[in-house]
């Protein structure tokens, strides 16, 4: 029989044997009548006996009434089998709804022109509208305009490609709030196989959006914090010398402005992106911190250092970095205060090799304190020291450039060229807030 089976190239069912046993038994029948006729060639007379003289008539009608019962029996068989089908169809069915019902998950069915034709209990929950009163509610009811827009392009892109959208947010006007939600479609198709509709699932991620506003806020509050605090602690050493004013302010901005356009030279924008723009903005204003352990004598000093003071004042490059360097052993893993560190130690650090107060040369000063290091000798040339009257803009840009390739990286005095002009007027900028926070000092002392 399996033989057989392989011979039909197809399943063979009960039905199939049935008909199959018919043929058979009307094959057997013709080769037994023919066998007895060779050897018998008068009539059988026992056949007589048993059916009587129209022995000839009775043969046929027996096949047909046997080929009637197994006929019949296949159709029977057939419809039966098509009966189970229709009820594990249904009960498939049924059981699909269930769990549709019973999903957390907002379940629905539109037509092309976003009308709901079915919903389950979660999506009612979701849009505050009983069940049978969103049967043939509009879908775009629920939306403003904007996110109208953003579904009827994602249902148009689902029916062009014929492809599911898995996820795609918006935002849905419950009862005048906003329900944020995350959703899903697919095409819907009738028995035919053509695109009838729209289905998919809806996610309420409102408690999760909030949860995500409130870290963002709440990260919002601790980058500000730290950028009070470093602020604040690189004051202690500014405060001390009266003759930088706003002297941070500006390096932070020179700092920033350096790293952005440093960021198109093809060889740092593997190495320059936001974050490290946004820190070394908020670093740079570190660089000095370690002079708070130098003598106010040698800080206030009018004239000229002697070289064993001027040796004092270029440890406050390992100072500063040795106090961040602590801070930071107790911060766990990457702070903000890295690259405040590696500024503060290297910031005097000169490309030729002869800067302080490790001689190191070209590459092998962090490109962070390379920045600044251009950025501090501007910003202390062109303003008002103790010790100096402030240089032009024009006469600090050609003692930078003079320096290229033996104070500063050369790349980096390129960028200095690139935006000297904006750094010009930060510079003036911050000189006026540096002036009217001046005056407003005197009035109150005066009150």
């Amino acid at each position: 029989m399996n033989k057989f089976k392989k011979l039909m190239g197809k399943r063979v069912d009960m039905a199939d044997y049935m008909v199959l046993t018919g043929i058979f038994l009307g094959a057997l029948y013709w080769a037994l009548e023919s066998l007895l006729n060779v050897f018998s060639p008068e009539e059988i007379s026992f056949y007589q006996e048993i059916f009587g003289p129209n022995i000839s008539e009775v043969w046929p009608r027996l096949i047909v009434f046997c080929l009637f019962l197994m006929f019949g029996s296949h159709v029977q068989f057939t419809i039966n089998e098509r009966n189970r089908a229709l009820e594990a169809l249904k009960e498939s069915e049924e059981k699909y709804r269930s769990i549709l019902e019973n999903i957390e998950e907002g379940y629905y069915e539109v037509d092309f022109e976003g009308y709901l034709l079915f919903v389950n209990d979660s999506l009612s929950k979701i849009l505050s509208v009983p069940k049978m009163d969103l049967r043939f509610m509009n879908f775009w009811d629920f939306m403003d305009e904007k996110n109208a827009g953003l579904i009827h392009e994602t249902f148009l892109e689902c029916r062009r490609s014929g492809n599911p959208v898995k996820a795609f947010d918006c935002e849905l006007k419950i009862e005048g709030a906003t329900v944020f939600i995350e959703a899903s479609a697919s095409l819907m198709r009738d028995a035919k196989d053509l695109p009838v509709g729209y289905r998919g699932v809806l996610r309420d991620r409102t408690e999760k959006k909030k949860m995500e506003m409130d870290l963002l806020e709440s990260y919002r509050k601790v980058h500000e914090a730290r950028s009070a605090t470093i602020l604040g602690l690189a004051k202690l050493a500014e405060y001390r010398d009266e003759g930088t004013g706003t002297h941070l302010e500006r390096i932070r901005e020179y700092a920033r402005m350096l790293a952005v356009q440093l960021g198109e030279n093809p060889k740092f924008n593997d190495r320059i992106d936001q974050q490290y723009i946004d820190d070394i903005y908020h670093s740079s204003i570190l660089h000095d911190i370690g002079k708070v352990g130098t003598p106010d004598a040698l800080l206030l000093k009018p004239g000229k250092l002697t070289e064993e003071e001027f040796d004092i004042i270029k440890r406050h490059t390992s100072m500063g970095g040795n106090a961040l360097m602590a801070i930071e052993s107790q911060i766990e893993g990457k702070s903000f205060l890295a690259m405040g560190k590696e500024i503060a130690y290297n910031h005097h650090e000169k490309w030729d090799g002869s800067g302080y107060p490790q001689g190191l040369k070209a590459e092998a000063i962090p490109l962070s304190a390379r920045i600044i290091a251009v950025a501090d000798v501007y910003d202390a040339l062109t303003t008002k020291r103790f010790y100096k009257e402030a240089y032009s803009h024009e006469k600090a840009k050609s003692m930078i450039i003079s320096l290229k390739g033996k104070h500063f990286d050369p790349e980096i005095v390129k960028a200095f060229m690139a935006v000297e002009t904006e750094l010009n007027r930060v510079r003036k900028e911050k000189l006026k807030e540096k002036t009217a926070f001046t005056r407003r000092s005197v009035q109150a002392l005066g009150r």
